[in-house]
C-alpha cells in the first residue's frame, strides 16, 4: 500500500473479499486517521484531521456517517482477532482519493491536497528519487499482461545516475518511464523457455534483452532493488567500478544500507 507517495507496511497482510479490499484498522494512522475499537459493542470509530467520522460495526452493513445512517456493501470483518474495515469505502468516505494499480496489484491512497513532486526524481540522493519512482502508480495505454501467479519476487533496474526510467521484473518485464509526475509504461514483455513470447505496448515479443535499444541505458551499469517475500529487500549496484549490497530486517526502511562489499 502506498500513502501519499510513501510506502506503507502492514501488520498483517490485506485481506480481499468480493472485490473488496480489507485492510486492519491499525493501518488507518498510515492515512492520518485516528480510530478507536469498543470491544464491547464490536465498533470502530474512525475520525479524520477535519473531524469527520465513521462509525462501523463487525459483520454489520449499516454504519454512521457523521451520523447519517449509510450502508456497507461488504461490512468490517473480525478475523483472528483483527478488526478489518473495507478500504475504498473508509478512505472515500473520510475525503481520500484511492487507485488500484492492476500490474503491481498495488493500492495508492492520496490525501485531496497530495500532488507529487517531480524534483524528488531529480535530486542527487539517487536512493531517495529512485524509491519514489516506484511508489508512483505505473499507468498504461494498453491491455497490461495482468501479473504472474504465484510469482512474488519484485525486482526495480535503473539505468545509472537516473530515477525516471526502470523496468520492473516480477514474472515479466514491464518497462516504465516517468514524464511530468506519472509513470507510464512503455510496454511489457513475457517470456519463459519452451513458450511463445508474448509482449503488448511498444515491445516487440521477439525483442533482445541484450541488444534491443530500450536495454541501452543498462548495459553500462545499473541498480537492482529486490524485495522478498520474507518483508526483507535488497539492492545490487554496479555504478562507478563497484558494488554493494543492502539488506534489512522487517522493522527497518526498505534500501537502508548495513553492510558493503567489494
Amino acid at each position: 500500500m502506498v500513502v501519499n507517495g510513501e510506502f506503507i507496511k502492514l501488520d498483517i497482510p490485506p485481506l480481499m473479499d468480493r472485490h473488496h479490499l480489507f485492510i486492519p484498522i491499525r493501518a488507518l494512522a498510515s492515512l492520518g486517521l485516528s480510530y478507536s475499537f469498543n470491544a464491547k459493542t464490536k465498533m470502530t470509530t474512525v475520525q479524520n484531521k477535519n473531524g469527520d467520522y465513521l462509525k462501523i460495526t463487525a459483520n454489520s452493513h449499516s454504519s454512521s456517517n457523521n451520523g447519517q445512517d449509510v450502508q456497507i456493501e461488504v461490512p468490517a470483518q473480525n478475523r483472528e482477532g483483527r478488526i478489518l474495515v473495507p478500504l475504498r469505502f473508509v478512505s472515500e468516505s473520510l475525503g481520500y482519493d484511492i487507485y488500484f494499480e492492476p500490474i503491481r496489484q498495488f493500492v495508492f491512497i492520496n490525501a485531496k491536497d497530495y500532488s507529487f513532486d517531480s524534483s524528488i526524481l531529480e535530486q542527487e540522493d539517487l536512493q531517495a528519487a529512485r524509491k519514489a519512482a516506484i511508489a508512483l502508480p505505473i499507468k498504461a495505454d494498453f491491455k497490461t499482461l495482468g501479473t504472474s501467479d504465484g510469482h512474488r519476487l519484485h525486482s526495480y533496474t535503473f539505468p545509472i545516475g537516473r530515477a525516471d526510467v526502470y523496468y520492473l521484473l516480477d514474472g515479466m518485464f514491464t518497462f516504465v518511464e516517468i514524464k511530468k509526475g506519472q509513470a507510464l509504461a512503455i510496454g511489457q514483455l513475457f517470456r519463459e523457455r519452451r513458450v511463445p513470447s508474448i509482449a503488448v505496448g511498444n515491445i516487440s515479443p521477439n525483442m533482445s534483452l541484450d541488444t534491443d535499444p530500450i536495454m541501452e541505458l543498462y548495459n553500462h551499469g545499473n541498480v537492482l532493488f529486490t524485495e522478498y517475500e520474507d518483508n526483507t529487500a535488497k539492492a545490487s549496484y554496479t555504478e562507478q567500478d563497484w558494488i554493494f549490497y543492502r539488506k534489512e530486517d522487517e522493522d527497518g526502511h526498505l534500501f537502508r544500507p548495513h553492510t558493503k562489499a567489494s
